[in-house]
């Protein structure tokens, strides 16, 4: 016969009265903190390919319209392989490093 452990801290479903005690079965671990930049350090637009069909050709015209309305946008289109995963920590950063305003890829 298994014992649980009293739950280390209660769901309150009825208003002030305490009528039901949840547990989570699956311990959730908490992120680390992170920031977000809502403006780039750089006017420059850094375009992201996640490999999806067609995503290059839209980005590529995406590139085309924005240099036509004098956004400076980088030369090189970064491709990301698989949509499905996510960039590596690697990655990241060297996009972080980049400055500018990252556009990624293209969704259905």
């Amino acid at each position: 016969m298994s014992t649980f452990a009293k739950p280390a801290e209660r769901i309150v479903s009825c208003g002030d009265i305490s009528c039901e005690f949840l547990v989570d079965p699956i311990p959730r671990p908490k992120p680390a903190p992170f920031t977000v930049t809502t403006s780039p350090m750089l006017k420059q637009v850094v375009l992201v390919d996640n490999d999806k069909p067609n995503s290059l050709a839209i980005l590529r015209r995406t590139q085309e319209l924005l240099r036509e309305r004098g956004v400076a946008v980088k030369d090189e289109i970064r491709v990301k392989k698989n949509a499905s995963i996510a960039f590596d920590d690697g990655a990241l950063d060297e996009l972080a490093a980049e400055g500018g305003l990252i556009l990624c890829g293209v969704s259905d």
